[in-house]
């Protein structure tokens, strides 16, 4: 009987350290849910700046080469998405890192010409250093663009001056 509780008890132990030991791995949901997108606003005006927010939603640090630069804003069209043609930049060498359950937000700048419609963007997926597999890309939610020149203060002449 006592080698039995023993023995009970030294397997309970083993359990428990290994269980504990599974636990201390970091969490990763996997490939298209370690990171999220989001945007603060429903719609935009042309040549307005839009920060994107970009959350890392793991233990693992991700890293995303060349920065955000290959980020593409497309429109909404009858058949799909299509990427909005902009002038040829190029990109930093340099390596970007995003740590676990970091945030960050990202500032791009929707062009001048842009004609009104339904947009999102679509950004390289930050990855763990040593991936799977290559990732689809991560799309933020949609938004639309209203109007068709940037919001300015409105100036009224001698609202504010002398009377």
């Amino acid at each position: 009987m006592r080698g039995m509780a023993a023995a009970s008890l030294g397997l309970g132990a083993i359990t428990l350290m290994t269980s504990g030991c599974a636990s201390l791995r970091p969490y990763d949901p996997g490939p298209g849910r370690r990171v999220a997108a989001s945007v603060l606003d429903a719609a935009y005006l042309p040549g307005e700046p839009v920060n994107v927010t970009i959350a890392n939603r793991s233990d693992v640090e991700l890293l995303y080469p060349n920065g955000f630069c290959k980020t593409e804003l497309q429109m909404k069209d009858r058949g799909g998405w299509v990427t909005v043609p902009r002038a040829k930049t190029d990109c930093p060498i340099e390596v970007g890192f995003l740590d676990p359950n970091q945030t960050v937000v990202q500032q791009f700048h929707l062009p001048n010409d842009l004609t009104f419609g339904t947009y999102r963007f679509s950004i390289p997926m930050p990855v763990p250093e040593e991936p799977d597999a290559r990732e689809a890309p991560l799309i933020t939610p949609s938004f639309t663009i209203q109007g068709v020149t940037s919001r300015t203060p409105a100036v009224v002449a001698g609202a504010n001056g002398p009377q």
